[in-house]
């Protein structure tokens, strides 16, 4: 769990030592950013003459007047525009869309079992009609040996590949070597810290499971937590009983800690969905491939089979097809209508009844809103039905004389029971710990027991009733819920829906959001929307034709704002060159919305994989603040960079080799590990310190910095060779990090970093006596 940068007071007093903005309240054109001051002597000559902040003046009347949305502006602004952590939020994108869209993850009925007779277990005996196919109708992705080769060589793997890409079946088939091996399913709420004490005492009990059994996981849900240290242990157990664990893992999740990393096997590309259902479809008739050949030669068919199995879906889909298929064919060949009919049946039917016997509109309403929270607390998931059945049915009224007065309750609250409706729900109750305002805390969660539920509750809604404009303004309430997960979640649903009608959803909800202004959140949940859309190859092209409308609209600064998080979270995943050139052409507008929704988007644009696009960020950001026509913004994109990312690491203490958690800054941990980062980090530092156009914003990032390398020495050390290397530029520079560590231990500092300010005192002092 990553932890982002304690909150510093916006009202945090200017650097007095540093030079004014980079040009004069209400200029037609910001002047370039100050390269770094001469060795010994005042900073460049550009700021000479210039009335210095001093922090403890008094503003006139007409220093209110200036535009707000102007970069130069900034710095004067007490409403600093909010800086939310980026890593926080990806990661609640990236769980939404599990909970909501969901993947390839075994489907079946969860059963307990009890290890050793004594401890419960969340695990089953996995079914014949999940092992059975794979058995027999299985097709080798790519690189397949290299693959079964791992799991030979150790006890545990996790296996890695992309969402649909059949991980599970992949992950079935190799512990299906030997053919006689006991393969047991865990439940995805299975705590991994605990299962190698399980099976230690089940291995001591009367009735132990058998010698080389497999285990297998997929999707775990407390992901999140699970460090190296456990899979060590629990590869130590699984060696005791012969054993083999593989973990089904989607590359959207995280790796959080670098011992992980050992573990992980990448899966090849999948073959074809057609060769997958010609191989299943083979199996099922007796392995007759010429009638299997036969029945798919049709060309209506051929259309289906193309229209169905889209890259993007999910492996099942074909197996599932094979199974219709094979059970509608008759001496004439196939009845493509009543295969269609079977395949919409055999993923909504039950649905569709299950749905229209929930006994009363609370009931569906509540049905409703975990379809669109799934997986959030049980407290948010009521919260928001309460509001749909407000916009459905309202209160019942009454009279009192000629005046009609509203009866509450107009339901009754005690109906039911929190586990009477999970169960009419099909959902389940877990505890969880979440990240909070304040920190981790232990909540209730809701979700439906079955992965494909929630997508399926919003299809079946959607189509079959006619609530299109209630449930619409209802996500759009959602959306501007104070809580990040509801809004985020709210997004997610809107791109849900939006698949089924998307010139209706976004003419009624999203454009009107995009160009909304006073409300930064409208432009992140249309960006959270449009990224559903955006991954699908036959509607991307309409996000993008509605994207170029905001983005080239100079009238509304809201909707280009709009544009650059659309570019960063939807588009960027489809090509991070393009999302990147087009945040350098809007790089060139001064206004603060707009450079806010560029910070945003390239933060999203390092989460997505920040192997490979942190170099290009990072030079293309440091290329703005040499930039004339771009360096106010340049500097304040890179201020909210500092301030909103941050990297969680797990290390062992050198004393007792226990493991902890560290957070870092991100530029920061990134310039310790790739050296080559590093000049252009410290460049950007020493640019946005001399140039004084955000002394404020400055202040606070670098703060920030401070009470991460405060927590922990690992951050510390390298935090202050950045500040000794910014020093370095001349003599002003030296003189403004000093001030800065002052300031950091000051008596009168209510959350003083002195640790690290008599460090970074050290240092100067250290590097000084050599010189």
């Amino acid at each position: 769990m990553s932890a982002s940068a304690p909150p510093v007071d916006g009202a945090a007093a200017p650097l007095s030592a540093t030079p004014p903005a980079a040009g004069p309240a209400g200029s037609a054109s910001p002047a370039p950013a100050a390269g770094p001051g001469p060795a010994d002597g005042p900073p460049p000559a550009a700021h000479e003459g210039a009335q210095q902040p001093t922090g403890t003046e008094v503003p006139s009347d007409e220093s209110f007047s200036f535009d707000h949305t102007r970069m130069e502006a900034q710095d004067q602004d007490l409403q600093q525009p909010e800086v939310l952590n980026g890593r926080h939020r990806h990661e609640r994108l990236r769980q939404s869309s599990r909970m909501l869209i969901g993947g390839d993850l075994v489907s079946g009925d969860k059963l307990v079992m009890m290890l050793g007779g004594r401890e419960p277990a969340p695990l089953q005996r996995l079914s014949t009609q999940l092992s059975e196919p794979v058995r027999h109708a299985f097709l080798p992705p790519q690189e397949w040996e290299s693959t079964r080769a791992a799991l030979e060589a150790r006890r545990l793997v996790i296996l890695r590949a992309d969402p649909c890409q059949g991980k599970t079946i992949a992950a079935i088939r190799l512990l299906q070597s030997p053919s006689d091996r006991p393969i047991y399913n865990l439940d995805r709420s299975v705590d991994l810290r605990a299962f190698a004490g399980w099976l230690d005492q089940d291995a001591r009990s009367e009735q132990p499971l058998p010698r080389g059994a497999g285990f297998l996981l997929c999707e775990p849900v407390g992901w999140d937590d699970v460090r190296g240290w456990m899979l060590q242990q629990l590869e130590a157990a699984l060696e005791r009983i012969d054993a083999r664990f593989v973990l089904a893992l989607s590359t959207e999740s995280v790796l959080r800690d670098e011992d992980v990393r050992e573990y992980v096997v990448p899966l090849g590309r999948a073959q074809p969905h057609r060769d997958i259902l010609v191989s299943h479809l083979t199996w099922r008739l007796d392995g007759d491939a010429e009638l299997a050949a036969g029945l798919l030669a049709g060309t209506a068919l051929n259309t289906y089979v193309t229209d169905l199995c889209r890259p993007q879906v999910s492996l099942k889909v074909p197996a599932d097809l094979a199974v219709v298929i094979s059970q509608e064919r008759t001496d004439d060949g196939v009845d493509l209508d009543r295969i269609r009919q079977r395949m919409t049946e055999r993923h909504t039917g039950d649905l569709g009844i299950w749905f229209d016997k929930l006994p009363d509109l609370p009931s569906r309403c509540l049905a409703i809103a975990l379809a669109v929270l799934n997986g959030l607390s049980y407290e948010s998931v009521v919260r928001a039905a309460d509001r749909l059945v407000a916009r459905l049915d309202g209160p019942a009224a009454g009279f009192a004389g000629a005046q009609p007065v509203a009866l509450r309750p107009w339901h009754d609250p005690f109906r039911f029971s929190r586990r009477e409706l999970a169960r009419r729900l099909r959902a389940e109750i877990r505890p969880a710990t979440v990240r909070g305002t304040w920190g981790p805390v232990t909540v209730d969660t809701i979700q439906y027991a079955a992965d494909g539920y929630p997508a399926q509750v919003l299809n079946h809604v959607w189509r079959e009733f006619q609530i299109h404009r209630e449930l619409l303004d209802w996500l759009l309430d959602l959306a501007s819920d104070v809580n990040e997960d509801v809004h985020t979640w709210a997004g997610t649903a809107l791109g849900v829906l939006s698949r089924h009608a998307f010139d209706f959803v976004y003419a009624q909800v999203l454009h009107p959001m995009a160009i909304a202004p006073h409300n930064w959140r409208n432009g992140e949940v249309v960006a959270y929307a449009l990224r559903v859309p955006a991954a699908d190859e036959r509607t991307r092209p309409l996000v993008k034709a509605v994207v170029n409308g905001l983005y080239t609209n100079s009238a509304s600064p809201t909707g280009q704002a709009t544009a650059a998080r659309v570019h960063g979270v939807s588009l960027g995943p489809h090509g991070a060159q393009e999302a990147l050139m087009a945040l350098d052409r809007l790089a060139t507008i001064d206004h603060r919305d707009i450079a806010v929704g560029i910070a945003d988007g390239l933060t999203d644009l390092i989460m997505q994989d920040e192997q490979r696009n942190v170099p290009m960020v990072i030079e293309r950001v440091s290329s703005w603040l040499h930039d004339r026509r771009r360096t106010l913004v340049g500097q304040f994109i890179f201020l909210r960079l500092a301030l909103s990312l941050t990297t969680e690491k797990t290390v062992s203490t050198p004393t007792d080799g226990a493991r902890r958690s560290i957070t870092w800054p991100t530029l920061l941990e990134l310039a310790d590990q790739r050296r080559q980062l590093r000049p252009a980090l410290v460049g950007m530092w020493s640019e946005v310190l001399l140039s004084g156009a955000f002394n404020r914003l400055v202040e606070r990032a670098l703060v920030a910095w401070a009470r991460l390398a405060e927590a922990s020495a690992p951050v510390r050390t390298p935090f202050c060779g950045l500040l000794v290397d910014i020093a370095a530029r001349g003599a002003w520079a030296e003189q403004t990090v000093r001030r800065l560590s002052t300031d950091w231990r000051a008596p009168d500092n209510l959350y003083p970093t002195p640790q690290t300010a008599y460090a970074v005192e050290a240092a100067l002092d250290a590097r000084n006596d050599l010189s």
